[in-house]
């Protein structure tokens, strides 16, 4: 069942594609204990084209997830790229899981632009960070001055606090699957974190670093 979060992100700009293959294909596996969902595109298509038949190639279901990932629906493992096959990739429904406190009507009910002041809410940015894995809490001044002066520059852009603070988590989670250019970094999983001398990881996040090095 749909929640007031997941309601309200397919009510913008999704085209119906978009919405069936969320609501019929992803939404009832997340029902399972996984909280990734795994692509079959065979499966898909064959859900698409159930009457007529409206998609033919990998690419175009991949842009089907990439509505919804812009819409902050989901999130997909690893590195990828939307203009290619997302067959076999793992998708993550970011909205379904959330717990009550992320569905304050405060965080959902006002649209507004980024401005250079914004800062993300704690408490808000480390549920979401759980919620879709970002290992290392710590941004800097340099993370978070691009993310601003990237919306600076599209001031069209409203979204609510929620939205803002999602996006700049998955920002920092895309950012970090790349391989830095300098500093001391390390690998962890998928992602490059900050080696900071006397810093011991607790259980939970050793629990986290097993399982992406699993994966990886």
């Amino acid at each position: 069942m749909l929640n007031s979060l997941e309601l309200a992100a397919l009510s913008q700009a999704v085209s119906n594609e978009a919405r069936v293959l969320y609501c019929l294909y992803l939404l009832p596996q997340s029902q399972s204990d996984d909280s990734k969902i795994t692509i079959h595109n065979k499966d898909i298509l064959a859900l698409l084209n159930s009457t007529d038949k409206r998609i033919s190639l990998g690419r175009e279901i991949s842009a089907l997830f990439e509505e919804l990932h812009h819409a902050g629906l989901i999130d997909i493992q690893g590195e990828h790229d939307f203009q290619k096959s997302l067959n076999r990739h793992r998708v993550t429904l970011l909205l379904n899981k959330a717990g009550k406190d992320l569905q304050d009507s405060d965080l959902h009910a006002q649209h507004q632009k980024i401005s250079v002041s914004w800062r993300p809410d704690n408490h808000l940015f480390e549920q979401i960070c759980a919620l879709v894995g970002v290992i290392d809490l710590h941004f800097d001044a340099e993370e978070l001055g691009e993310f601003i002066a990237y919306w600076l520059g599209r001031p069209e852009s409203q979204h609510t606090p929620y939205q803002w603070t999602q996006k700049f988590v998955l920002h920092l989670k895309h950012r970090r699957i790349r391989k830095p250019i300098s500093g001391e970094k390390s690998k962890v999983g998928h992602q490059w974190v900050e080696t900071q001398a006397g810093i011991e990881f607790d259980d939970n996040v050793k629990k986290l670093v097993k399982k992406y090095s699993e994966q990886s």
